[in-house]
């Protein structure tokens, strides 16, 4: 694996490998590395000639400064990771080669994607998003960009994105990896302790509860009494639950309201924010 820090050489490396008929696969990542980001490296290396990932801890995706200067950076416990996974390059750029002086940091129009569900309780954060994954793409220009089902919305905002600016880049959404217990792999799960994390498996239970029990009650039903078995558990609070258009986040009351449709939800427990998703219905 070679590492790279500069914009310009990264790209010049990359479009040598373009220029021979290769294939890109691209892993945007913040760091702290963990199964979840491995299973999408493994699946760009399996369908990619060149796999590049990069580590940049995004200041445009943190409403809270704190959380920015506290958010974890084991950089060399992660190269360990990347090496072992069969990353060809890893870009790990300074905040001024991502946005130079120059930058356009104009708000991208994502028809209002950005503003619903996780958007509501994090304003801003998805822009942060869009603008770092747009300036990642025309460094990278990947064939293929391989983002975790776990972070549902910003897959939306990710396809939104590809089809104003990227067409040429396929967006692979990769199935969400998860702990023996059911919980969602995420950087965030280290904040727990042992026993809290092998509790918070009821988030996902929930979800499959409701899947379930759509086989006999309505949409609302199933998910308010999803919402009780969540609130049953000591030491939790729901920002949301809601079922939505997979391809508008626009929240839908029936399943015969959308061809694809999915359960969103983030649970508070533990002093984290779990964040966790599932398919209920995807034509």
């Amino acid at each position: 694996m070679i590492s790279i820090k500069s914009p310009e050489i990264t790209t010049r490396y990359l479009e040598s490998e373009h220029n021979k008929g290769k294939q890109i696969g691209f892993i945007p990542t913040m760091g702290a590395i963990h199964k979840g980001h491995i299973s999408l490296i493994e699946r760009s290396t399996r369908e990619n000639d060149v796999t590049v990932c990069s580590i940049f801890v995004n200041p445009k995706q943190f409403n809270e400064q704190k959380d920015l200067v506290h958010y974890p950076k084991p950089l060399a416990k992660d190269m360990e990771m990347l090496i072992n996974a069969g990353v060809d390059l890893l870009f790990i750029p300074e905040v001024i080669g991502v946005y130079p002086a120059d930058f356009n940091d104009a708000d991208i129009d994502m028809d209002g994607l950005d503003h619903h569900i996780e958007g509501e309780h994090r304003p801003g954060h998805f822009q942060g998003v869009a603008k770092v994954v747009r300036r990642l793409f025309d460094i990278i220009k990947p064939t293929r960009a391989y983002f975790g089902q776990k972070d549902f919305q910003q897959t939306v905002v990710v396809r939104k994105l590809i089809q104003q600016f990227h067409p040429q880049t396929e967006l692979v959404v990769c199935p969400i990896i998860r702990e023996d217990s059911g919980l969602a792999f995420s950087s965030r799960n280290e904040r727990l302790t042992s026993g809290e994390r092998a509790n918070a498996a009821f988030i996902f239970k929930s979800l499959q509860l409701l899947k379930s029990d759509l086989g006999h009650m309505d949409l609302s039903s199933a998910l308010e009494k999803a919402r009780l078995f969540i609130e049953s558990h000591d030491g939790t609070s729901i920002d949301y639950l809601e079922a939505v258009d997979g391809y508008t986040m626009k929240v839908v009351r029936s399943m015969e309201e959308a061809e694809f449709i999915v359960v969103v939800t983030v649970v508070n427990y533990g002093g984290v924010r779990l964040l966790d998703n599932l398919y209920l219905k995807h034509s």
